[in-house]
């Protein structure tokens, strides 16, 4: 083997082992599949688009969503305008449906739905980006629609290793 072939694996080698560890306490295991994405899509699509919005310390907190790119993704606007201002986008992957949410924090967590029923669709941690070793990051989210109202349950997983969960209560506006 040539030293240029040689040093070329090298290069090709160290970034990924300088990656080892750095996205601090160990990650949950992701999520298997699970076959569920039509179903799920198909209920989020068809109850969640329009204005949400639930009491805030400063007035009325507003989350938004909206069907975009040809049906092909579903756009969650969390806190427009205030210091907590997120997105997170629903798309299907053949038989999966993911989300991506992009943190206020700055990280990308991935979460792949698990579980479909009359009450609940959960969503369970895939993977993530961006992730510094102090930030806590999403791992689970659980949505249940009835009607003109919706509970969305959101697990934290802190960056000492620990879960936090908290539930907001939303209302058709």
């Amino acid at each position: 083997m040539s030293m240029t072939m040689l040093g070329l694996q090298l290069v090709l080698v160290l970034p990924l082992v300088a990656c080892v560890g750095c996205s601090g306490p160990a990650a949950p295991p992701a999520a298997p599949a699970s076959g569920l994405g039509p179903v799920a899509w198909e209920r989020l699509t068809r109850a969640l688009p329009g204005s949400w919005t639930m009491p805030g310390k400063s007035g009325p907190f507003v989350v938004s969503y909206k069907v975009i790119s040809g049906q092909s993704a579903l756009v969650e606007e969390w806190g427009v305008g205030t210091k907590s201002e997120t997105e997170t986008v629903f798309a299907p992957d053949h038989a999966e449906l993911l989300l991506t949410h992009y943190c206020a924090q700055g990280n990308q967590p991935r979460l792949r739905v698990t579980d479909v029923s009359p009450e609940a669709i959960v969503f369970r941690f895939v993977d993530v980006t961006n992730r510094m070793p102090d930030q806590d990051m999403l791992v689970e989210r659980t949505l249940r629609i009835a009607g003109d109202s919706f509970d969305d349950t959101e697990i934290y997983r802190t960056a000492d290793g620990h879960d936090a969960a908290t539930t907001y209560h939303f209302t058709r506006r």
